[in-house]
């Protein structure tokens, strides 16, 4: 009798002494650590700002880039580089073919340090009777040196012209083709100054040669949507 009476008192004994521990516990009397949550520290933001986006561009062409026979104000580089609000320099110049691009690409493209070049030629290789051959090989010698300095080629198709139109049609085939090869953004001012059948529609051209200040204008209106 005597032997059971002290088992009750000690399971009665280790049961205060469990309550005990759990209350100290509860009251954080147990350890300084029980209860305590673990402190994480933040990770640190990244604070290195993005790449700045070169947007400036160089039209590189002959009479019809140079604005001809207005001005470099009414060009349709100068249009362009209104409605993006972006820098865009016309290194447009009369009388140029697709080697004379070639031959003063370093100095009016490199030089200018732009992110994309506009290339623009080929009337003036059709009027000096450029075989195809050669048009295409100055044409891709600038694709080329374009991006290896790390500059976005862009292709603009030469437009109908009178006395040329089977040679313009050659290069125009060739160049689309050769775009879509090398998925170069191409620009066909045509579509907005002519109609099916390569005649300046009213009021664009007056000597159905050349484009108005307003063809410019559509011109350059025109090449700012598809950048965009």
């Amino acid at each position: 009798m005597r032997t059971y009476r002290i088992e009750i008192r000690l399971i009665q004994l280790s049961v205060f002494i469990s309550m005990l521990v759990v209350i100290a516990g509860f009251l954080g009397l147990w350890d300084n650590q029980v209860g305590k949550q673990a402190v994480t520290t933040p990770q640190q933001e990244d604070t290195t700002p993005p790449p700045v986006e070169n947007t400036k561009i160089v039209a590189l062409g002959d009479s019809f880039t140079f604005g001809y026979p207005g001005d470099l104000k009414k060009a349709w580089p100068a249009v362009l580089g209104e409605t993006l609000q972006v820098d865009v320099v016309n290194k447009g110049k009369t009388f140029q073919n697709a080697k004379d691009l070639y031959s003063r690409f370093e100095t009016d493209v490199l030089n200018e340090k732009p992110g994309r070049v506009i290339i623009f030629s080929g009337n003036g290789d059709a009027l000096q009777d450029i075989s195809l051959e050669i048009y295409q090989e100055y044409i891709q010698a600038m694709v080329d040196k374009a991006e290896s300095n790390h500059i976005t080629p862009i292709l603009a198709l030469p437009l109908p012209y009178p006395g040329v139109q089977s040679l313009i049609k050659e290069y125009r085939e060739w160049e689309k083709s050769y775009a879509k090869e090398k998925e170069i953004l191409v620009l066909d001012f045509a579509s907005v100054l002519m109609d099916t059948d390569n005649k300046y529609l009213e009021g664009l051209s007056e000597d159905a040669k050349y484009p108005t200040d307003t063809g410019y204008k559509l011109m350059g209106d025109y090449a700012a949507r598809v950048l965009r």
